[in-house]
């Protein structure tokens, strides 16, 4: 999503104020959501089994994804099943983004461990 949101900006084209105030808003939402999905990872994915931590990670994932999913869908109809496919997925990857950072967690966890 970011290349084609910056591409203009990489080809040397100057967007307009409104599109540079999209992809920094863009940029903000994706850094605040990584951030979210580390935190609260780490509080609630660490002592968790393999299934527990999928149910959980779904919800953390739907936690930290409020911001991008009121973007994806703002202005679109109920009949509009790009915009809530994109949201969908978009969903999908923050739950295996924190699927993977609780195995991280865990993987840490177990190096420190004599």
């Amino acid at each position: 999503m970011f290349a084609l949101t910056a591409s203009p900006t990489l080809a040397g084209d100057r967007p307009a104020d409104r599109e540079m105030d999209r992809l920094t808003q863009v940029l903000r939402d994706e850094i605040a959501r990584e951030d979210c999905l580390w935190r609260e990872s780490l509080a609630r994915l660490s002592d968790q089994t393999l299934d527990e931590q999928e149910k959980i990670a779904g919800l953390v994932a739907y936690f930290c994804s409020q911001k991008n999913r009121e973007r994806i869908v703002q202005g679109a109809t109920t009949e509009d099943l790009v915009r809530h496919e994109v949201a969908q997925y978009d969903q999908l990857w923050a739950q295996e983004r924190a699927i993977a950072i609780g195995r991280q967690i865990r993987e840490l966890t177990e190096r420190r461990l004599p």
